[in-house]
C-alpha cells in the first residue's frame, strides 16, 4: 500500500470507527476486533436533555447556550475525541508507521484538529467519503483507486 512498515487505514464517521491494519507492504488488510469503537451508551444523548438556557438581560426571553451546536454533533465529537485518543496512544507505543484516514469531511476535520501532532505527522492520506460499510478487500481496492488519483 504506501513504504515499509505497518500501515494503520482509520474507516470512521461520527459514531462507529474501525482499524484495518497491513502489516507489511502488499499484505492482505487485517481488521483486529480490538481496535473497532462504537460510540457508547453512556455517550448518546438523552432527548430530554437540552443546552443549557440564559435569560435575556431585557424582557422574558430565554436562549440556549450551546455556542450553535446541536446535541448530536457534541456527542459526535466526544466519541471522535476518543478515537484521536486511542490513534495517539497507538502511536506512542509504535504500533504504525502509517496512517491513512477515511472518513466523511466533518468527521475529518475534526478528526484532524484531535489528533495529537506525533500521529498527524503519519498521516500519509486522508479521504473525504464515508466508506465505513465496505469489506476489507473493497476498501483496499477502492483505496488503491483514490490514491492513484
Amino acid at each position: 500500500m504506501l513504504q515499509d512498515g505497518t500501515a494503520w487505514m482509520l474507516v470512521a464517521d461520527g459514531r462507529r470507527a474501525r482499524v484495518l491494519v497491513e502489516h507489511r507492504r502488499g499484505a492482505s488488510l487485517e481488521e483486529p476486533s480490538d481496535l473497532g469503537m462504537e460510540i457508547g451508551e453512556d455517550e448518546l444523548y438523552d432527548i430530554q436533555d437540552r443546552p443549557p438556557r440564559s435569560f435575556d438581560r431585557v424582557g422574558a426571553g430565554r436562549h440556549a447556550m450551546d455556542g450553535g451546536r446541536s446535541l448530536h454533533e457534541m456527542e459526535e465529537e466526544k466519541f471522535l475525541k476518543r478515537v484521536a485518543d486511542r490513534l495517539g496512544e497507538a502511536e506512542k507505543q509504535k504500533l504504525f508507521d502509517h496512517l491513512i484516514i477515511v472518513a466523511p469531511p466533518r468527521a475529518l476535520g475534526l478528526l484532524r484538529n484531535l489528533l495529537p501532532d506525533s500521529a498527524k505527522a503519519r498521516i500519509r492520506a486522508d479521504i473525504p467519503k464515508d466508506l465505513l460499510g465496505e469489506s476489507a478487500p473493497k476498501l483496499r481496492e477502492r483505496l488503491t483507486e483514490l490514491l492513484r488519483q
